[in-house]
């Protein structure tokens, strides 16, 4: 049976305060169906779906398709089952990256070894699918309308003819038509070739008439699992979550408090106009005005509800549900006047069962559509129960927000400064151990410094190793020969310049690059009176904090496109040798044409025009405690320079 299994899958994330971003997570999905993940921002839906695509490695738990594992098992196996699993990013064409349209479609088939003549059937075919014409194959993706550019990276999938589609928020940016076109398609699709689609969305509206299941996550856990029939006899579901109804679930309720006929579950629009048509219908044949027959009895109470309507939301007004379960507007006639076989509100009607303050097993489903509550706190506010409503303490501010940015600046350089004066093994042990315990105070989690000094551990073992090596030392002796000395020395030599890349490291990740250029900013404003480039200065170091973040951002992209479209190695991070081939002249382009973009923002923004005044969002201010500091980190400095020369 083809399908895909979780069970008790598990990720954390890191940080000072490890957490979970998906917990014990476990479902099936069925191929030939459509599968949402829904839950609120955060919940865990895009995590799983990189999980699942294999862009991130599970921390427990196991991942199975069909009968071959693809967490844990064999690595050929589940790069060959990964092959008919196609995830789709947020933004489609952040996966594009080829010269043309036509590259994107290579690449794509590149693992299949497809004929000429299969390769440019399922092109075709792709195309059709998504309505695009042949023509566009040559051209340039980025020069695309945003749309088309959408379409385009949804075809380059589709021509793989996957099993199944992992899709992230596919609607997010669409109107209404646009996002009715992709979910018809969908189901479709999965109705033509028997694949499945797994849906992490919040677009309840445009996906729950065409879905077949639905996974609620809340805080990374699953709170239900269920059909779409059993979610429309049981809205009240959703408030688990953290969700409010769709509005075809809202309009229906509503509708049927008013005596209107709504099929029960997620009627069609059309149906939902001919019942209401219906109920106008009826109330005019018994010689009701069109005022009585569209449930107000006066032109008053017409203009009371508009205004009720269109009154601004404010905080602690009623969420939408409690505005449309509120008590309905008086009708001229009574029930009796209901056509015969109208339908009642149900047993649960905008999540609150008929006559009943709470639903058994569905505790925050009452509290969810309660008045006086929103979206975001689905509880109320006010002490209203047994025990006062308590204010959260605020959480405590990272060290890197506690001090200015300036007071790191001094103490990068008097830190680095000292350390690279260390020239013996005491010296260098001092030092790593200053380094230490400033990896300790930053709370940065140590994953992030690993990385890059895995990379540098690299290159110094390979340096001892060069360093070391002897070739001719004499006669009599081997020809090759390895000094440990010199290897040694070389290790040496470059252990302060790794002590000061940890620092390196840390700097940005405490202080955050945006105040990192607002301390150089105002740390080099005092120059200006001597005709130092102030400006000109700030200006480049900014361009380089900027930079940085975005060149491994770009990095990262590639992985994650090389990943996604079938090229990636499985369980690894990051590009490989046959990947980087492909990905090196287009990860170029990128960061040039990003530059170009970025050059573009400067000139509108004015940085082409110096000696102008600028305005600051923010002005740094130096506080007692970043004097302390600035003591401290000098009176390392001193210490660290005497022990160097004491030592030698």
């Amino acid at each position: 049976m083809d399908y895909l299994h979780v069970k008790n899958l598990s990720k954390t994330v890191g940080g000072p305060d490890t957490s979970f971003a998906v917990r014990d997570v476990s479902f099936t999905a069925v191929a030939g169906e459509i599968t949402l993940l829904i839950g609120r921002s955060g919940a865990g839906k895009s995590t799983l779906l990189d999980m699942l695509g294999g862009l991130s490695v599970p921390d427990g738990g196991g991942i199975r398709y069909g009968d071959t594992e693809l967490w844990p098992g064999s690595k050929q196996s589940a790069r060959e089952a990964r092959r008919k699993l196609a995830l789709v990013f947020q933004h489609p064409h952040e996966q594009l990256f080829a010269a043309t349209v036509r590259g994107e479609f290579d690449y794509t088939l590149r693992p299949f070894k497809l004929s000429g003549e299969e390769r440019e059937a399922r092109i075709a075919e792709a195309l059709e699918l998504f309505g695009l014409g042949p023509e566009l194959l040559d051209e340039r993706p980025h020069e695309l309308s945003g749309g088309t550019q959408r379409r385009a990276a949804l075809a380059s999938v589709f021509a793989s003819r996957p099993r199944w589609l992992l899709l992230d928020e596919p609607t997010a940016g669409l109107d209404h038509e646009a996002a009715a076109r992709l979910t018809g398609t969908l189901r479709s699709w999965t109705r033509r070739t028997g694949g499945g689609a797994l849906v992490a969305t919040h677009d309840l509206d445009a996906f729950l008439p065409v879905a077949d299941r639905i996974v609620m996550l809340s805080q990374g856990t699953v709170v239900h699992d269920c059909t779409s029939a059993e979610l429309a006899a049981r809205p009240a579901m959703l408030g688990d979550a953290g969700l409010l109804l769709p509005e075809a679930l809202a309009l229906g309720s509503l509708l049927r408090r008013h005596g209107v006929d709504v099929p029960a579950g997620l009627p069609a629009p059309e149906e939902t106009a001919q019942a209401i048509a219906a109920v106008l219908a009826a109330r005019a044949r018994r010689g009701q005005g069109a005022d009585a027959a569209a449930g107000l009895s006066a032109p008053e109470e017409r203009l009371s509800a508009a205004a009720s309507a269109d009154a601004p939301a404010s905080p602690g007004s009623a969420s939408r549900e409690a505005v449309l379960c509120g008590s309905p507007p008086t009708f001229a006639s009574d029930s009796a006047t209901a056509p015969a076989g109208a339908v009642s509100a149900g047993p649960f009607e905008c999540g609150i069962p008929a006559g009943s303050p709470a639903i058994e097993g569905d505790s925050s489903a009452a509290e969810t559509v309660q008045a006086g509550t929103t979206a975001d706190d689905p509880f109320p506010s006010s002490g209203s129960g047994p025990f006062p409503a308590m204010e959260p303490s605020p959480p405590a501010l990272p060290i890197g927000r506690r001090f200015d940015p300036r007071t790191f600046w001094i103490g990068y350089v008097l830190l680095s400064a000292g350390i690279l004066l260390q020239k013996s093994l005491i010296g260098l042990a001092v030092s790593a151990a200053i380094t230490a315990a400033a990896v300790l105070l930053s709370q940065v989690p140590f994953r992030a410094v690993w990385k890059p000094l895995r990379a540098f551990l690299i290159f110094t073992g390979l340096s001892a190793v060069i360093a070391g090596l002897t070739i001719g030392a004499g006669q009599g002796e081997s020809p090759i020969g390895f000094d440990p000395q010199a290897a040694l020395a070389a290790v040496r030599a470059l252990s302060n310049l790794m002590l000061v890349l940890v620092l390196g490291v840390l700097f940005p990740l405490t202080v955050g690059y945006l105040r990192m250029k607002q301390g150089v900013e105002q740390g080099l404003a005092v120059l200006a009176g001597l005709k130092f480039p102030v400006e000109a200065v700030a200006l480049t170091a900014s361009l380089m904090f900027r930079f940085i973040p975005l060149i491994g951002g770009q990095w990262n992209r590639f992985g994650r496109i090389a990943k996604a479209r079938g090229q990636g190695r499985s369980g690894k991070s990051g590009l490989g040798l046959a990947e980087f081939r492909i990905m090196a002249l287009p990860f170029m382009f990128s960061l040039i044409r990003m530059a170009d973009e970025f050059s573009t923002a400067l000139e509108i923004r004015g940085y082409s025009r110096t000696g102008g005044r600028r305005t600051r969002s923010r002005t740094l201010r130096m506080q007692a405690r970043d004097y302390a500091a600035m003591g401290v980190f000098l009176l390392v400095f001193l210490c660290l320079a005497v022990l160097a020369d004491i030592l030698g």
